[in-house]
């Protein structure tokens, strides 16, 4: 039984599954069915009629089901149904232009199927003919034979075909006038992009548009993952020796210390042992992409887009830099240099907790690192021209990445179910199994969930040309812009304590430091051995916690030590 439940959905019951899912009325039952867990369909197949507040759906052939609760958007539900003219008046007076278009004749038939084109690369639409397209008056219009063949010859123009249904709805009160109502569905998943009459068209917003053809060319190495994954591509001309073999060695064991990688990956003798063990070589054992911008010494070398711009802003537009920077390095060393930017420029405030000071950064630091790890994990590369960026604001930080929405994913479906899906698998692999990411699928919920206890504004995500964009706005605006040295002396006030900002850095970092807080005057070879790390990992730790004037070395080189302050 269907009934009618929130504005902008109905919520039913279901007892079936689709069974002919290539007709496009059908899918947006099966996908809200799969969405909700309903796989597990038994023998036997069954016609129903289904009666609703809606109308009949007689025409579905179904294979029985587990009863689950499914919500579908109100345009797809009219998707799967006859049509009558209280539908079209209720579809059409929503007005919302993302989902419709509507055209007085099949005089406009090719701009009318470009539209739909249009939506089938985006969210899915209807195309209405014998409507007026400003009063939004229900005209109909004469349906001849020819109209027929006409409306079948321009559905054959697309490409992947697709089977489409026109339905042709009685006007009252006109005889002879006809409704033609098209439902077009929107894609599932990564699937390939449409064109109609070899063009690709899609939405922005209310207009339709030619598809880029940087955004076209995505979209079908999406499509086919296995075939055209960039970070799974092999990179014949480079050796070995352009992977730091510190950082493999910071990774297993960081991944042997969480837990993630087996604890015998430490007898790994070499680099191409270590590579193989985290999925970065090739069959025929050359190094992946992936291997490069995950563990090369000069990955910007191969590849120009490895790099991230930094930039803080003076106020909440982009007239006036405080301070800029490009950072390179593999993607492990961009997510440090990223938190340490956020550090330095998001100022600590300072609250009390009873008889303690407990100091913060102004947007939650778990929520800046699964911004960031979003930012390098989640990014596409095919385009060298397009780098990511993170801009901070006097109210805002923004996270610009690479890339789209999936197609049939919007801004809204973010803001409303916050999920993330891996585009770069291997990528998202080795983040996790070194702990940087604590779990699948886990880091825009995350960030929704960090900014809504902080009491900050929820996120807002935007898709743009070749970009989507993540702002994170704040409760209060950062405080004035502070020189080097004062912004020392407000890291100064930590008195010894490592807080949570600086210990996303990296864990190793925090490590480090309370090596040093536990061994004042300790030297820099000790510290190597007792945190089993390499000569050039100390020193960028080193160098951090010097930076955020958290350690300090006394006396001389060779006799002298660190100290925590």
């Amino acid at each position: 039984m269907f009934y009618k439940g929130a504005l902008q959905q109905f919520q039913f019951h279901v007892d079936w599954q689709d069974i002919p899912p290539e007709r496009p009325q059908h899918q947006p039952l099966l996908s809200a069915v799969q969405s909700a867990g309903g796989r597990q369909a038994v023998t036997g197949k069954t016609q129903q009629n289904f009666p609703s507040t809606e109308g009949s759906f007689s025409w579905a052939s179904f294979t029985i089901l587990h009863k689950k609760s499914v919500n579908l958007p109100y345009y797809e539900f009219y998707a799967m149904k006859e049509l009558t003219i209280n539908d079209i008046q209720t579809i059409i007076h929503r007005d919302e232009s993302r989902i419709l278009e509507v055209k007085k004749t099949t005089g406009e038939i090719v701009a009318g199927m470009q539209s739909g084109c249009a939506f089938l690369n985006t969210e899915g639409g209807w195309l209405f003919f014998g409507i007026h397209p400003t009063t939004l008056k229900i005209l109909g219009q004469d349906v001849a034979d020819q109209t027929r063949q006409d409306i079948a010859k321009e559905m054959r123009k697309f490409t992947p075909a697709i089977d489409l249904a026109a339905q042709y709805v009685d006007v009252p009160g006109r005889p002879n006038q006809k409704v033609i109502a098209i439902w077009f569905p929107a894609p599932v998943g990564f699937a390939a992009p449409h064109t109609y009459d070899n063009r690709p068209y899609y939405k922005v917003e209310n207009t339709t548009s030619i598809m880029p053809r940087e955004m076209f060319e995505e979209r079908i190495r999406l499509s086919n993952p296995k075939k055209f994954s960039w970070e799974k591509t092999p990179c014949p001309d480079i050796d070995v020796n352009s992977i730091s073999a510190k950082t493999l060695d910071d990774i297993i064991l960081s991944g042997i210390n969480k837990g993630r990688i087996p604890r015998e990956a430490s007898r790994l003798k070499n680099r191409f042992a270590k590579l193989d063990h985290l999925g970065l070589r090739t069959s025929d054992g050359s190094l992946t992409n992936g291997a490069i911008v995950l563990c090369g010494k000069t990955p910007n070398r191969e590849f120009t887009q490895c790099k991230v711009r930094l930039a803080r802003f003076e106020g909440t537009d982009m007239d006036k830099f405080r301070d800029q920077t490009v950072c390179y390095g593999n993607l492990l060393e961009q997510y440090d240099a990223i938190i340490a930017f956020c550090q330095k420029h998001m100022f600590l405030a300072g609250n009390m907790d009873q008889i303690e000071r407990i100091d913060m950064l102004t947007v939650p630091i778990k929520a800046l690192r699964e911004a960031t790890l979003n930012l390098l994990v989640h990014r596409t590369w095919w385009s060298g021209a397009r780098t990511p960026s993170v801009a901070i604001y006097d109210d805002r930080i923004e996270f610009m990445n690479p890339g789209s929405f999936p197609p049939g994913t919007t801004a809204e479906d973010f803001r409303k179910r916050p999920h993330s899906e891996p585009i770069n698998e291997v990528i998202s692999s080795v983040f996790f199994k070194s702990g940087l990411m604590e779990a699948w699928g886990r880091g825009i919920p995350d960030i929704f969930n960090e900014c809504k206890a902080a009491g900050l504004p929820t996120p807002e995500f935007e898709s743009i040309p070749n970009f989507v964009c993540l702002t994170i706005r704040f409760k209060n605006p950062l405080r004035p812009y502070l020189s080097g040295e004062s912004n020392g002396a407000l890291n100064g006030e930590l008195n010894g304590e490592l807080n949570e900002a600086l210990k996303s850095l990296r864990p190793a970092v925090g490590t480090t430091y309370d090596i040093i807080k536990k061994n004042p005057g300790i030297q820099r070879k000790v510290i190597i051995e007792l945190t089993k790390l390499g000569s050039s990992t100390i020193d960028r730790h080193l160098a951090i916690l010097t930076q955020k004037n958290l350690i300090e070395h006394k006396n001389s080189k060779k006799t002298g030590g660190y100290h925590a302050k």
